[in-house]
């Protein structure tokens, strides 16, 4: 059985690997340990490149360096979306705090505060206090999976996929993609409940834990194909586990839709 499986690469950050040592993730590992009963054909890896950040300048260093460890796998495809940046006005989670005591220590004189804050926040008739703010959103990654998943079936390349996400947009791939015979499962790399829709669509679901992704790290020093030397970024070394649940792993085959 041929499985091509299909990563949303930053569903997979956000849910499993974020608060985690595990970010020095080896794709091929993983795939094995998920279904080892398989022959992987394909591992494609659906990503966009992050800006850096005023407080994590360092933050497209890490990333570069893990996709180009990446890069090293054979298996591996990296397909990359893009993020967009844009100024929003949001409201205020605190309702209660006056814009005047959003700085610590307070601005003195407060004409000075008046002159940075005046433009950037606006209280309106019912209370709310909004503020603009810079919001980054990931473009394509989710259809660039869904167009490769339902490609590749049509095109006969896999008996069987495996999609890690928990992005209920995916579900009308997943259920397109199964009309060219092949068995679609999903992995929710999240604690939260998988999506009803996607584990509607499938046929089967794989619980990831912990354990898997400890056993599928990279070595910390690898070598692209001109023999550079890649190293796992110094911050990933010390951080906290995941927030996945530790119940045994489940694999169960389900009918749907006949």
């Amino acid at each position: 059985m041929t499985t091509g499986v299909y990563i949303d690469g930053l569903n997979l950050y956000y849910g499993a690997l974020r608060n985690s040592d595990y970010k020095w993730l080896d794709l091929e590992k993983l795939a094995h340990l998920l279904v080892p009963q398989d022959q992987i054909g394909i591992i494609r890896y659906f990503t966009a490149r992050v800006n850096a950040r005023p407080n994590d300048l360092q933050l497209p260093v890490r990333q570069d360096a893990y996709l180009r460890a990446l890069s090293t796998c054979s298996l591996v495809s990296i397909h990359k979306g893009r993020f967009v940046s844009a100024v929003k006005s949001k409201a205020l989670a605190d309702r209660k705090i006056g814009h005047q005591d959003l700085f610590a220590p307070h601005f003195r004189p407060q004409a000075i505060y008046k002159l940075m804050w005046g433009d950037q926040v606006r209280r309106r008739t019912d209370g709310t206090t909004k503020a603009k703010v810079l919001i980054d959103e990931e473009k394509g990654s989710d259809v660039n999976l869904g167009v490769h998943l339902v490609n590749d079936a049509a095109r006969g390349l896999l008996t069987k996929a495996l999609v890690i996400s928990n992005d209920s947009d995916l579900t009308e791939a997943i259920t397109l993609s199964r009309n060219f015979g092949i068995l679609v499962g999903i992995v929710n790399p999240h604690r939260t409940p998988t999506s009803r829709h996607l584990r509607k669509a499938a046929n089967f679901e794989i619980r990831l834990r912990h354990e898997t992704l400890s056993r599928c790290q990279l070595l910390p020093t690898v070598f692209d194909s001109r023999g550079r030397e890649i190293h796992k970024p110094h911050d990933w070394a010390q951080t906290q586990r995941p927030v996945l649940s530790d119940g045994p792993r489940a694999h169960l085959p389900k009918q749907v839709g006949g």
